[in-house]
């Protein structure tokens, strides 16, 4: 299994697989990060990096705060500002993956409604 890029960002991956899922994540290394919108892609990966690391730290736990969906969401949109040709589909479906994810751990932790 691949894992976030470090904080030297020395590491790049283009997929990962979770519980036989496979989803992109894409990571830029540092000598690779455009001139333009190097921030926003940072900004992202780094964003996309927490909720990896939730997605692993616990079977049944919270990947992306409301505050990160948001964050990832304004992350995504800046990055699409700054460099209108990068393709962002790898990023989209990697947060999507995340989130999805987090949905079904939510309903698996919800109690079943009570039978009337």
């Amino acid at each position: 299994m691949a894992g976030p890029a470090t904080p030297g960002r020395t590491v790049a991956s283009t997929s990962d697989t979770y519980e036989g899922k496979s989803f992109p994540m894409v990571r830029t290394l540092t000598d690779q990060l455009p001139k333009k919108g190097a921030e926003q892609v940072v900004t992202l990966e780094t964003a996309l990096d927490r909720c990896h690391a939730a997605l692993l730290a616990s079977p049944t736990g919270t990947i992306c705060t409301p505050e990160q969906r948001k964050a990832i969401q304004t992350a995504i949109v800046n990055l699409a500002r700054a460099q209108a040709s990068r393709n962002l589909t790898a990023y989209q479906q990697e947060a999507s993956f995340y989130l999805t994810e987090d949905v079904h751990r939510q309903q698996a932790a919800a109690p079943a409604a009570p039978a009337k």
